[in-house]
């Protein structure tokens, strides 16, 4: 499951993409192309996919329907699709920014033709005009409601480093009694790491030694 909002954020879908009563006019039958998402909490709107904002603007010539959208942003998203982020209070992005996933790109209003604070997240297809429900990049079932929906951090592992196991000839010896000592550590791959126990007093011997092998290498 995805969600255009930050982490830890409840959400709610309250209008679902397909036939409606339209909340402004009373239209019975009306087309929403869209999901109508509200937060509660954090309003910071977030990038579902990375892409490269394309639109990022306010239309208010009501001969031109985009009125109803506000303030607005479209990401030509990097899976292929069309992302319109609508009814923004604030945009942080403009048009030509590239974007990650995650990144944030505006703040939940309630501009254009809305009737409350709320976000309108629609998909097109590539051509730009075919919209099709956020439920297949979203993962939230079409069915508005009170339902919460809240996205968890994700659980990240800090990433090791790779170390340089191929040290310069004039520190393979400080490499040699650094390890000897048990200053580093290797693994079965010979990649070198400081021990997890080394003290201060140490690592600065350590440090004096390769400053030494430095110079003595360098006037060579």
């Amino acid at each position: 499951m995805k969600l255009p909002f930050r982490p830890n954020t409840p959400v709610r879908l309250v209008s679902g993409y397909g036939t409606r009563t339209d909340p402004v006019t009373g239209a019975v039958g009306a087309n929403h192309t869209g999901y109508d998402l509200v937060s509660d909490g954090d309003r910071r709107v977030c990038a579902v996919v990375g892409g490269t904002v394309v639109q990022s603007r306010m239309i208010t010539d009501k001969a031109n329907r985009t009125w109803e959208w506000g303030n607005y942003i479209t990401v030509q998203g990097d899976d292929g699709h069309y992302h319109y982020y609508c009814h923004l209070a604030e945009r942080a992005v403009e048009a030509g920014t590239k974007i990650k996933a995650g990144d944030v790109i505006g703040v939940e209003g309630s501009t254009g033709k809305s009737t409350g604070p709320h976000l309108h997240y629609e998909v097109r297809l590539a051509d730009g005009r075919t919209p099709i429900s956020p439920e297949t990049v979203l993962g939230v079932p079409n069915e508005a409601g009170n339902k919460i929906y809240i996205i968890k951090p994700e659980e990240t592992k800090p990433e090791t480093p790779d170390y340089d196991n191929t040290p310069h000839e004039w520190a393979k010896d400080a490499v040699k009694w650094a390890t000897e000592n048990g200053i580093m550590q290797g693994d079965a791959n010979g990649n070198l790491r400081l021990s997890a126990n080394i003290t201060r007093e140490e690592s600065v011997v350590m440090m004096y030694r390769l400053h030494e092998l430095i110079e003595r290498g360098e006037n060579r």
